[in-house]
């Protein structure tokens, strides 16, 4: 990976280049445990992308009508069309890494996914368990606005 798509993540950014430092990090090893071998390399893939043509801004507008008006460019589109698996992956690692272009994106795309589904069909999605009615009636007690109708 080339040291400018590398500085796109934060993490590895403080981890390798510092200020006195050449932008030479081929000889640099970081250590990514929480990211998985298939997601490192999306990773990778979005970086050195982003890096010749980078992300338009995602503007958190309700305005656009579908994912597709958010984000314009092709790429990236087809980028976060991926298993949902590994698209809840990329937000981890997006975060983890910190890496906000990529983490804006792969968010969108979650909640592109979302939107409009029951409850029941985003709990699925997200592999939320069911509470048990304990459960609920304490979160109905404690946050009473989300249950207002």
């Amino acid at each position: 990976m080339n040291a400018n798509a590398a500085k796109l993540s934060k993490v590895i950014a403080a981890a390798v280049f510092d200020d006195d430092a050449d932008d030479d990090a081929d000889n640099e090893i970081v250590d990514i445990p929480k990211v998985k071998s298939e997601c490192l390399r999306k990773v990778i893939e979005f970086c050195e992308h982003y890096v010749k043509d980078p992300l338009n801004q995602i503007t958190h507008t309700m305005e656009a009508n579908s994912f597709d008006e958010i984000v314009t460019q092709k790429f990236y589109r087809d980028f976060v069309t991926v298993e949902q698996p590994l698209l809840f992956q990329l937000v981890q690692a997006s975060n983890f890494l910190d890496i906000q272009p990529l983490l804006n994106l792969a968010c969108l795309q979650v909640a592109n996914i979302l939107m409009g589904k029951s409850a029941e069909d985003i709990r699925s999605i997200l592999k939320i368990p069911k509470m048990t009615p304990e459960e609920e009636e304490k979160a109905r007690r404690e946050h009473r606005w989300i249950f207002e109708a």
